[in-house]
């Protein structure tokens, strides 16, 4: 029965750190010997021969760039470190400059890829790295959005009046509604009568 140290250690050998090295620039000779020696320290398990690029422009991983290549290695290790840590360590022991070193692990590359995913079909670059749209949006502020707002109004309520059809009744009926001005006069005619009533009755101490 295995002990509980055999399985630490069975468990240590079958995990690997992977990272993809890339490198700006021409390259001094013998690059690969020093960076292979150099990594040594985390017990390199393999060490892929540079692959390089031909010139471009602009580089994703070094965007300060311009009209150079990269070389990139992939490398797997025994011993645990960061990518961080590794880029530093890199350019200490290569004597590059370290805005020339990208060093990143396969999850960090795969992130990378999958941001990058979405190209402009002209100008194949990231669209992180585009300018923005040069747009003033003056139809949108200022006096010539209150000039196109007044008008779609106006047009809105043009559009929303109601429509006026002619009948065949048109003739008998009556062109405006009836005043209430007849029961007003009944009752002024009605309040006159009786005052006259009462002015007309004999006074009943003086018997006439």
């Amino acid at each position: 029965m295995k002990s509980f140290k055999d399985y630490l250690v069975e468990s240590l050998e079958e995990k690997k750190y992977s990272f993809k090295i890339k490198l700006a620039g021409d390259l001094p000779e013998h690059i690969e010997d020093t960076m292979k020696a150099a990594l040594e320290k985390y017990k390199v398990s393999s060490f892929s021969k540079g692959k390089t690029t031909p010139i471009q422009p602009k580089l994703l991983d070094f965007p300060t760039l311009e009209n150079t290549q990269m070389t990139i290695f992939d490398v797997e290790l025994d011993y645990p470190t960061t990518s961080q840590v590794l880029s530093a360590y890199m350019a200490e022991q290569t004597g590059l400059d370290a805005c020339c070193i990208k060093v990143r692990s396969l999850k960090e590359e795969d992130e990378i890829v999958l941001n990058t995913e979405h190209l402009v079909a002209d100008k194949k670059e990231a669209l992180l790295n585009q300018d923005y749209q040069k747009e003033n949006y003056q139809d949108t502020v200022g006096d010539k959005k209150i000039n196109s707002l007044l008008k779609e109004l106006s047009k809105l309520s043009k559009d929303t009046q109601p429509t006026q059809y002619k009948g065949v009744n048109d003739k008998i009926l009556a062109k405006s509604a009836p005043k209430e001005k007849t029961s007003a006069s009944v009752k002024i005619e009605a309040s006159n009568s009786v005052l006259k009533g009462q002015s007309g009755n004999p006074d009943p101490r003086k018997g006439k």
